[in-house]
This record gives C-alpha cells, structure tokens and sequence, in this order.
C-alpha cells in the first residue's frame, strides 16, 4: 500500500490526502505521483511554483461549491506563489507534481515567480487541451519513469526536465521598453492576454485571427498592435519562442534533435535547423556539439 505524502505542505488542507507512488525530493523541487481518492477537496494557498498533470481523466468542479462536476480530460494545470485555489474531485484518479520553490527559479532564471508574474493555468474544465498540456504531461511522465526504474541519483538529467519545465511555465522575458504601451499598441492586460494565448498553443499554430478576436479587435489592428508592443510581428515572436525553447532543450536534455524539434513544436527536425539558421545563424546541432565539448 502507498504511503501517505507527509512532508510536503501543499497537501495539509486537502481534505482527503493522496497517496504517494513516487516521491523525489531535492533542497530546492520535488516531485510526486500520487493518487487521489475516492474523493475530496482543497483549498490551499500555494507557497512555490507548482506544476502539474493529471495524466487519467477526473471528475472535477473548480471553485465554489455552486460550479457542477465536469469530467475533466487528462491536462496540466500551472500556480504561482500565493495563488488561492479551491475545487473538489470525484473518485479516484492520478496526479503528477512538481514544486519549485522561488529561489530555485531566481537562482537559474534570475526572474520572480509571484502571481503576477506566472500565467495561471487550471486543468481543462472550461478550455480545450492543447499543445502546453501535452508537453507538461510527457516531460512529469519522463520524471516518473526515471524515478521508477530506480535512476533518481541521476540528477542532472532530473533537473534538466524541472528546468524545461520552468522554462515553459514562465511568459517570455520581456524589458521595460518592450513592455511599455506606445502609442497604438497593447495594453498592458492585452499583451499579456495574447502571450498566455500564444504560449499555451505554441506546439500548434495559433491563428492571427483567433488572437485578435480573443482581445475584441480587427486582425489588422492586432498585427499592427502586437508589432508596436513587442518590436516583433506575432509570427517573429512565435518562431522565437520555439527557437528559445527549443535550444533550452538541446542544451539541457538527452532528447534528440528530432525529438527537440517536436517537443517545441516544429514539423520536423530539419523545419527547425532551417528556423536555427535563420533566427540565430547556426544550426541546432551546434548547441547539442558545445554541449558535449564541456562535458
């Protein structure tokens, strides 16, 4: 029989806690697959970064008690620091977690992880799955793998997915300068809208038509918008974002070229050493290459 997860905080105010299949625990993150049943609530206010997945479908409602029980296909939800959440569940189901704490993310991405900085994302009850959702599931999936075929000493290779896990959680960097309303561009609440948009969809190809109609206004308007806001046309900002990631993932993974490709969202491996070439002006395997040089 599993154990009950004890150390970990996050669990004290469920009202059923879940059982532990896996637990790895570094100073700064730790990881856990647990289960959830028969059935329960929570209301907690998180206390680090805390991504997670629910690989098996589950019956869920997300807030107050008036909201119903919807079943709730397998997704990933994302939290910051401080964020108030409260919800129920129905039966049995699996979870996989991941908690990084903020010095962790300070330290290796020098950037805060307060509410205000981290997109919320909640697990598929109101929205569809998508790209984010899939690549959350496989990188928790690979971690619990790992830890089941006995390898958790490996830590490199552990830290690497809660880095690019990190990585996909937080919206992209972005200067003062590039964040400050010229005139005719986004505001503040509509950059951030159609950047949670993009990067939520970022394995697809986010439509310039749905972006605009999310935010209320002409396709036209948003092009010339998004542009005046970001220096960068929403197709640029997109292939940066894939590049972005995809070189975190050469530099930090054993996955190959043709797996980094997919993973961020490119047709195929030599669709990305085209974009490589094109973006920074040498090909992915020149990362992968360096990488090894250091090693």
């Amino acid at each position: 029989m599993a154990n009950i997860l004890r150390p970990a905080k996050e669990w004290e105010h469920w009202s059923v806690r879940p059982a532990t299949l896996l637990h790895h625990e570094e100073p700064e993150w730790q990881f856990s697959e647990v289960e959830y049943g028969p059935g329960g609530a929570w209301d907690v206010v998180t206390t680090c970064l805390h991504i997670a997945s629910h690989p098996d479908p589950i019956r869920q409602r997300l807030g107050s008690a008036r909201t119903p029980f919807r079943t709730v296909a397998p997704s990933a939800a994302i939290s910051a620091p401080g964020d108030h959440l409260t919800g129920a569940w129905e039966g049995r189901g699996r979870g996989q977690h991941v908690m990084v704490s903020p010095i962790f993310v300070a330290a290796a991405f020098e950037r805060d992880v307060d509410a205000t900085a981290v997109p919320r994302r909640r697990f598929a009850y109101q929205r569809e799955c998508d790209g984010a959702d899939t690549i959350i599931r496989n990188l928790l999936g690979a971690m619990s793998i790992h830890i089941r075929d006995g390898n958790p000493g490996e830590a490199v290779f552990m830290q690497t997915i809660v880095l690019a896990l990190v990585h996909h959680a937080l919206p992209a960097p972005w200067t003062r300068a590039e964040f400050a309303a010229s005139r005719g561009g986004l505001s503040r609440h509509q950059l951030a809208m159609a950047i949670d948009m993009i990067e939520a969809r970022l394995l697809g190809r986010p439509s310039h038509v749905e972006l605009a109609s999310a935010l209320n206004v002409s396709t036209r308007y948003f092009c010339r918008a998004f542009r005046r806001s970001t220096g960068l046309s929403p197709h640029q900002f997109i292939i940066k974002r894939r590049v972005s990631l995809a070189r975190a993932l050469i530099e930090g993974s054993e996955l190959s070229l043709t797996e980094v490709a997919f993973a961020a969202g490119f047709g195929h491996h030599s669709q990305m050493t085209a974009t490589f070439r094109q973006v920074l002006g040498i090909p992915p395997s020149h990362f992968r290459n360096r990488r090894w040089g250091q090693a």
